[in-house]
């Protein structure tokens, strides 16, 4: 059996505040009650889609999660999910370093956990921003084989190509300064939402990253080793799993052909065609568009999701997230009408805004 499993991790008050880039204007209760959406969402379409695995949820969060009268752990529990109570700390970054993404550590000590003797003999972490658009029997083998999946987050970049401002190249820089025998030049930027194998081979990447997170704390007691962007090791869980990954000794399997990290704003938009045929869907910025509508609706056992058969998935959740083109459907167009209060009180106050003193 397959163990499918994602995480959710809050601020609590001894975690020292930290950007969130998607969700600059959201406070930590509203993070909250997004991730517990996505979480809903992530599970039902899981469940549809691999009825046969086994689907676990680490959380540091224990307390109520009912919000406009779901309560999302029972809602959890009766998909037949396995909720997990685990402390934030073996990767939790020093509290004097400013960083983005401080919970995406989190993911770390989850890895931690799938590689112990007592965790299943083959899990898939992702993202709680992922949905599973159909079932995939050949991903799922791929899993259960003595492969590790890893994402190539930046296929088509080519070493010097500089992204946010930071190269291919320019990590393998700081790399061979961490370790001056660093065996690849040029490193592939792995990303986060996906890892996936047997429980030895996530043993050889947790315990990695346990050495490489001890070494580095130690050598770097005051600040953090920074990119040549400034942007610092610690900014998102990418650049430390990337640095472990790149030099593991036995092979991997590339999961893009299962997964792609699809931006479906307007403004920057990288959808294509082709996202509709893929198994599994990475959004970051529909955490709060789409996956709140779809929330709302899959913890309804009377919704059209849970009618359709998991073949017909991907157009139904395609049409509330806006993959592939056209983005303007009925559906996605109510998507938008959930922003519209937010967006007038943001008109509001700019138009509004009183004069300055004389």
């Amino acid at each position: 059996m397959m163990d499918i499993v994602t995480s959710l991790c809050v601020d609590d008050t001894t975690t020292p505040d930290s950007l969130y880039p998607q969700l600059l204007d959201v406070s930590a209760s509203k993070r909250r009650r997004i991730y517990w959406q996505c979480t809903a969402v992530f599970f039902a379409t899981s469940v549809r889609c691999n009825p046969e695995a086994r689907h676990i949820l680490y959380t540091n969060d224990q307390e109520a999660a009912t919000w406009d009268g779901t309560d999302f752990r029972a809602f959890l529990t009766g998909l037949g999910v396995i909720t997990k109570t685990l402390a934030f700390e073996s990767f939790r970054p020093p509290e004097h370093f400013v960083t983005e993404f401080r919970n995406a550590f989190y993911k770390l000590d989850v890895l931690k956990a799938l590689s112990q003797p007592y965790a299943g003999s083959h899990s898939l972490l992702l993202d709680s921003d992922c949905v599973w658009t159909r079932p995939d029997p050949k991903l799922v083998r791929l899993v259960q084989s003595d492969t590790l999946l890893l994402l190539d987050a930046e296929p088509e970049s080519l070493p010097d190509t500089k992204i946010h401002g930071l190269s291919r190249r320019d990590m393998g820089d700081l790399y061979r300064e961490l370790d001056p025998e660093y065996p690849v030049a040029v490193p592939l930027h792995f990303g986060g939402e996906i890892i996936g194998g047997s429980r030895e081979r996530l043993a050889e990447v947790a315990n990695q990253l346990t050495a490489t997170w001890q070494q580095i704390v130690r050598e770097y007691p005051s600040a953090p080793p920074r990119f040549r962007n400034k942007r610092n090791i610690f900014d998102g869980d990418e650049y430390m799993t990337s640095f472990v990954c790149n030099r593991l000794p036995r092979p991997w399997t590339d999961a893009s052909p299962f997964i792609r990290r699809i931006w479906t704003t307007y403004q920057n938009t990288n959808v294509r065609a082709a996202d509709a045929r893929l198994t599994l869907w990475h959004l970051p910025n529909e955490k709060t568009q789409g996956i709140p509508v779809l929330s709302r609706l899959v913890v309804k056992p009377s919704s059209q999701f849970w009618k359709l058969p998991p073949t017909d998935l991907a157009d139904y959740l395609g049409s509330y997230l806006g993959v592939p083109h056209p983005v303007w459907r009925p559906r996605r167009l109510l998507t938008l009408a959930t922003k519209l209060p937010r967006l007038l009180l943001i008109a509001k106050r700019l138009l509004f805004r009183p004069a300055p003193a004389t």
